[in-house]
């Protein structure tokens, strides 16, 4: 297998996503990758449909561990917010999960009417992270 980074820009939205080159008889076990979503920094109802098309498509694929860094996110609101939460239902379906990465303190002041953090978890560091998908 050769592995390598591959970097998408989707808008202002950024992805590093582990893409395998693989043989006829090589299968992907997607429990072995997170994807890194880095979100824009603005998750309107103008600018929130790019990222939510490119999470289906990554779940649709397979993905069963998605990690969205929210570190240079600005702004969100309720569609931004609604994006993260079908991600987060769609890929437990799929028996994987949805986790949110460095959230700025200013949106989780937005977060906290609704208790997002009940529904998805959120970490600090990439350590944190890494270390609750091995339970996935």
């Amino acid at each position: 297998m050769i592995r390598c980074r591959l970097y998408l820009r989707i808008g202002a939205m950024v992805a590093g996503i582990m893409y395998i080159v693989k043989r006829k008889d090589d299968s992907i076990d997607y429990n072995s990758f997170i994807f890194r979503l880095m979100a824009a920094d603005v998750m309107d109802m103008d600018r929130s449909g790019d990222m939510a098309l490119f999470m289906k498509t990554l779940i649709n694929g397979g993905a069963k561990k998605i990690v969205v860094d929210m570190d240079g996110l600005e702004f969100i609101d309720s569609a931004g917010i609604s994006v993260l939460i079908d991600a987060a239902k769609m890929v437990r379906n799929n028996e994987g999960d949805l986790a949110l990465l460095r959230v700025p303190q200013r949106i989780q002041t937005i977060f906290q009417p609704i208790k997002l953090n009940r529904f998805i978890r959120m970490f600090e560091n990439e350590e944190e992270a890494i270390s609750f998908f091995r339970m996935v």
